[in-house]
C-alpha cells in the first residue's frame, strides 16, 4: 500500500509504502508536550520506506528534549510532518499522519505512548528498531546527519 500526504501548504511531502493496513499498523499518539502540542498521531513500519520531498529552504529542523532526533517542520505553514534519526543510509523516521492529511487512518483508534522513562540509548535503539527506513528526494537532506547530536 502507499499513502501520501503532505503539510497544509504542500511545500513538505510524503510517500509512506508499507504492506499492511493502516488497522494493522496502528497509530500512536506520544505523551511529550511536543506531540500533544502539534496533535500528532504517528504512525512507523521497519519493513516499510517513507519518501520525504521537500527542499532544504522549505523545512524547518527541530531539536528538544533528549536531541535524539529531528523534527521536520514546515517553514511556511508550521506543521510538524516526521521526526528523522540516523545518516546516511541508516535514516529512520515515525510520520505524523494527521500534519501529513493521509485520511486512511483517521479512523483508527490511538494508543496513547509514554516513552519519558526510556533512556536516550533506549530510545535511539526503540526507534532503530521500530521506525521506518527513510529516503529523501532532496540530496542535501539525504547527505545530512539527523540526531542523535
Amino acid at each position: 500500500m502507499i499513502h501520501t500526504g503532505q503539510c497544509h501548504c504542500g511545500k513538505l511531502k510524503a510517500t509512506f509504502q508499507t504492506q499492511k493496513t493502516p488497522e494493522a499498523l496502528g497509530v500512536r499518539t506520544c505523551q511529550c508536550a511536543f506531540c500533544r502540542a502539534h496533535g500528532a498521531v504517528n504512525i512507523s513500519d521497519p519493513q516499510g520506506l517513507t519518501t520525504i520531498d521537500c527542499t532544504t529552504g522549505n523545512v524547518q529542523r527541530y531539536t528538544f528534549a533528549l536531541r535524539t532526533a529531528d523534527f521536520l517542520i514546515c517553514r511556511t505553514c508550521g506543521v510538524y510532518i516526521a521526526a528523522v534519526m540516523g545518516e546516511g543510509e541508516k535514516i529512520v523516521s515515525t510520520i505524523n499522519v494527521v500534519g501529513l492529511r493521509m485520511k486512511a487512518f483517521f479512523d483508527i483508534e490511538e494508543a496513547p505512548m509514554d516513552y519519558s522513562a526510556e533512556t536516550p540509548a533506549e530510545r535511539i535503539e526503540r526507534r532503530y528498531a521500530k521506525w521506518t527506513p527513510t529516503r529523501f528526494q532532496n540530496p542535501d537532506l539525504a547527505a545530512s546527519n539527523f540526531g542523535p547530536h
